[in-house]
């Protein structure tokens, strides 16, 4: 791994909240990662395990009685209960990552220096995320953000993770202008849990709060353009662990239209009419492609583990 914030001259203090159950490779995780960050909190969940040991703060919640849809609710809950911790320890800038995903190739400057790079005026840094699973979308509540990891000062990070106001009661959250914005057609669809998926949850609540605070219309091409900073995820080496062998990938889906760090840099990515095009030749053929994709991201974990840890049994 690369050099830490620990005793390299950085005047601030750096946090990483790893949030989640604790699964397979969490325990390689959570000896790794506080190694880098001078603060570790690990969220997670009452459940009667015991706790794992190791140089962290150990938060244990009960459970959102609901979920959410694919379990927003919970990753929300977790990860803003870290948000709370690390503000109390003092942390400018932090990390949110998962139990689960294990960076091999991340160092504290360089993500100092993707947050720091032109942040907006009003804001204390730009947040950074992977490019991939943002799309703008028309309507625009639809449109997303990833929710792998995340990383930023601790006041930007507060508008994409803080639960102020947030309903665990119910199964998605939406801004009242979201509400207002989409109307009975959409949120009477059968189709709107796919539509306003978790990664579109997180944008449209975050760009939410960002318009009370800079007093202007934003859209997710102007969000992620401006306040953000998209990364390929390739840069971290990142290792994600399947739930029972091998690897998970990070680049599923990649037959949508997805942002690129590439054209992120060239301000000119497109936005796309709701709902993902699966019939016809092309998305045939990009669905057909993205099975070589996956599999190569697979075979590029595998590697880095055994350039890693050559002498460790996966």
């Amino acid at each position: 791994m690369l050099p830490s914030s620990k005793g390299n001259g950085i005047a601030m203090k750096v946090g990483c909240i790893i949030q989640g159950d604790i699964r397979r490779g969490s325990n390689l995780i959570l000896e790794m990662l506080p190694r880098l960050f001078d603060y570790t909190v690990l969220s997670t969940w009452d459940d009667g395990w015991e706790a794992p040991k190791g140089s962290f703060e150990l938060i244990r919640s009960p459970k959102p009685e609901v979920p959410g849809f694919t379990n927003r609710n919970y990753q929300r809950f977790s990860t803003a209960r870290g948000l709370g911790a690390a503000k109390a320890a003092g942390c400018d800038y932090v990390l949110k990552w998962r139990t689960d995903m294990l960076p091999t190739s991340m160092g504290i400057k360089q993500l100092l220096d993707w947050a720091q790079f032109s942040p907006p005026r009003g804001t204390q840094s730009r947040i950074v995320v992977p490019a991939f699973r943002n799309i703008s979308i028309t309507p625009d509540a639809f449109s997303s953000m990833p929710d792998l990891f995340s990383f930023g000062h601790i006041e930007e990070m507060e508008k994409l993770w803080d639960d102020d106001s947030f309903d665990y009661t119910q199964n998605y959250n939406m801004s009242a202008y979201d509400r207002d914005a989409l109307g009975s057609q959409y949120l009477n669809s059968p189709a709107l849990a796919d539509l306003y998926c978790a990664e579109a949850e997180l944008y449209a609540l975050y760009r939410s709060r960002l318009t009370e605070t800079c007093h202007q219309a934003l859209s997710h091409n102007l969000v992620a353009a401006n306040y953000l900073r998209l990364i390929d995820h390739r840069r971290l080496g990142i290792l994600w662990f399947g739930a029972q062998s091998g690897f998970r990938s990070i680049g599923q889906a990649w037959e949508h239209p997805w942002w690129t760090e590439k054209n992120w840099r060239q301000y000119n990515a497109r936005i796309y009419s709701c709902g993902y095009k699966t019939s016809g030749p092309l998305s045939k053929l990009k669905k057909k492609i993205s099975k070589y994709k996956i599999q190569n991201e697979l075979k590029c974990q595998e590697k880095i583990w055994l350039d890693s840890f050559p002498n460790v049994k996966l």
